[in-house]
């Protein structure tokens, strides 16, 4: 990095006063990691952003399935929604560094940077536990709700959510599929009252659906050519819905994490080698 030292000559009342001013010139090398850290503070900023847009979505797409989910749990996505704003936060203020340089400024955002590192991670740790739990939550509720299907007095906690979700998910029965809907299962404990080898109607394929379209088919049949209703169970394509939201979520806070850390490393060392330089 080269130093240049120039004067200029200024009016001040009616005399005149000289100033200096010094002008750095950035290495090949120390160009390279300014304009490198400008990307990855420019993508901290856009990761931050995407991961705020995706939490809102995932949490607006759960409200369809809160009486699975809980409330509770949904928590977590606020959360989520408040570190893309940091993160947003975070790039712009990685770019306003990046532009002035400030050796002070650049300390500020690397410790920064490495506490969000540090806290993002046991996050994605109490995230993994809080996944698990929010499955075996689901899990149950599906049984409990099973049990009471077609019961009057469980219409809204029960009977509509089940069939709301194997309409949605394309999904018959827990995990056995239409299996679980006839006697020998024993699950549906209302259902099968009046229903010994049907399946509720809203286990039936798209473009199938028709009233009484599960009458015969919570059995083996001769002919499975003839099975009109969804063979997978809803508890494996629930959990699936879950890790599809959850995957979005780490490949931006993977994608994040090699952004957040390169930018630090890269300033860092940008840093190191303006360290004779105060200004």
């Amino acid at each position: 990095m080269g130093k240049h030292e120039s004067y200029a000559r200024t009016p001040v009342g009616k005399k005149w006063s000289y100033t200096s001013s010094f002008h750095y010139d950035l290495t090949p090398t120390e160009k390279l990691l300014k304009y490198s850290n400008f990307i990855f503070s420019f993508a901290i900023t856009l990761f931050g952003i995407s991961l705020g847009v995706v939490s809102v979505y995932i949490d607006e797409e759960s409200q369809e399935y809160i009486l699975f989910i809980g409330k509770t749990n949904l928590t977590g996505l606020k959360l989520l929604m408040g570190a893309g704003a940091a993160l947003a936060l975070l790039g712009g203020l990685g770019l306003l560094t990046t532009i002035r340089l400030n050796r002070k400024l650049m300390l500020f955002y690397v410790s920064v940077t490495f506490v969000s590192i540090i806290v993002q991670g046991a996050g994605v740790g109490i995230a993994m536990e809080q996944i698990d739990t929010i499955k075996t939550g689901v899990n149950s509720t599906f049984y409990e709700m099973f049990k009471y299907y077609a019961d009057y007095n469980f219409e809204e906690n029960s009977t509509l959510p089940i069939d709301y979700i194997q309409k949605t998910l394309e999904c018959c029965g827990l995990r056995s599929g239409w299996g679980d809907w006839n006697r020998t299962a024993g699950y549906a404990e209302e259902w099968i009252k009046t229903h010994t080898v049907d399946t509720p109607d809203s286990c039936c394929v798209e473009g199938k659906i028709s009233t009484h379209c599960g009458f015969g088919q919570a059995t083996p049949l001769a002919d499975e050519d003839d099975r009109i209703v969804y063979t997978e169970g809803c508890i494996d394509k629930f959990y699936g819905w879950i890790d599809g939201k959850v995957s979005s979520v780490v490949i931006i806070a993977i994608a994040n994490f090699v952004a957040q850390l390169t930018s630090a490393v890269f300033l860092f060392i940008l840093r190191l080698s303006m360290k004779t330089i105060t200004f």
